[in-house]
């Protein structure tokens, strides 16, 4: 009877003990799917985040590899716009440089007088026994005090650039007040730099205040020394004049026929006197003393060469 009774008691432990057991390993085993659900959730989270980071950085390189593209093909377009900008600007320096070799006139410019007269004679021209003095020192403003050598230096100047600008070769006679230079040796000096025409620049003087205008000088068609220069230098008076005038406002009184001018006498090429107004009249002593207006002087007598030379 107590051995039945311990067999069943043995029976009812063991039966407890095997139902917490089974408890126990179902816990352990729902324990274990849930680990390994969450391993597999952050596994794929991980291997998410890896090809979110790889596709991210992939993407990254490509905009960097646009990027650069762009900065590349924005370089080699600056560089091209540059490489054009510059070469467009040669071209254009070419073409400036061309017109102006191709252009071919020389004119030599004499600015008329300087500081000191050389009262020494010399022959008007060519065989001539007629002397007169080598230079004189010009006249000077009645209204502004300007010395006739002073304004012919400063107007011819001008007239030098401005030619030079318009693609004519130009020489000067002189560039300072300071010289001794004769009217046959500024002739033959035009002549030693094979000049086309032979410009020489004078203010002119009067007794009468009232007298004023702008002339010039050519050699008349019975000139005994260069009656051969005289149709193209008076050609050549009458275009600067009118131009001149024109540009200027200065009254025109034309050309006027000359015999006894050295420095006309001597050249060999078309020459004028140009008288650019009178420095004995208070309107165009004033004027031509003003550098404003010196430079529209300039520019009508440029105008006036290039309508000679059909420019």
């Amino acid at each position: 009877m107590n051995n039945t009774k311990k067999i069943k008691k043995f029976f009812q432990i063991f039966g407890v003990a095997f139902l917490i057991g089974c408890i126990i390993a179902s816990v352990l085993y729902a324990q274990g799917r849930l680990k390994g659900k969450n391993s597999n959730k952050n596994e794929k989270e991980v291997k998410t985040e890896i090809n979110t980071t790889e596709k991210n950085s992939s993407e990254a390189k490509k905009a960097k590899a646009t990027s650069d593209k762009e900065a590349n093909d924005q370089t080699a377009s600056n560089k091209v716009t540059s490489d054009k900008t510059a070469s467009d600007k040669e071209a254009s320096d070419k073409t400036i440089s061309d017109q102006v070799a191709s252009n071919g006139k020389i004119v030599c410019i004499d600015p008329g007088h300087q500081t000191k007269a050389n009262s020494s004679k010399e022959p008007i021209g060519p065989g001539a026994s007629t002397t007169k003095a080598k230079v004189t020192g010009g006249t000077t403003g009645k209204f502004t005090g300007c010395t006739e050598y002073e304004l012919n230096l400063e107007v011819s100047l001008k007239l030098r650039d401005e030619l030079k600008k318009r693609g004519y070769t130009v020489y000067m006679t002189r560039e300072t007040n300071d010289v001794d230079i004769s009217n046959k040796e500024r002739a033959d000096y035009a002549a030693s730099v094979k000049a086309d025409i032979f410009i020489r620049i004078h203010a002119n003087g009067a007794d009468s205040s009232a007298t004023n205008g702008a002339l010039a000088l050519a050699p008349s068609q019975n000139n005994p020394y260069v009656a051969r220069l005289s149709n193209e230098s008076q050609r050549l008076s009458k275009n600067m004049v009118d131009a001149y005038c024109n540009e200027t406002g200065i009254k025109n009184l034309g050309v006027v026929g000359s015999n006894d001018m050295s420095g006309i006498n001597w050249s060999i090429m078309p020459v004028t006197i140009f008288e650019m107004g009178f420095m004995s009249n208070q309107s165009d002593d004033t004027k031509m003393a003003d550098p404003a207006f010196q430079d529209k002087m300039a520019q009508g007598m440029a105008n006036g060469i290039d309508v000679y030379f059909g420019r």
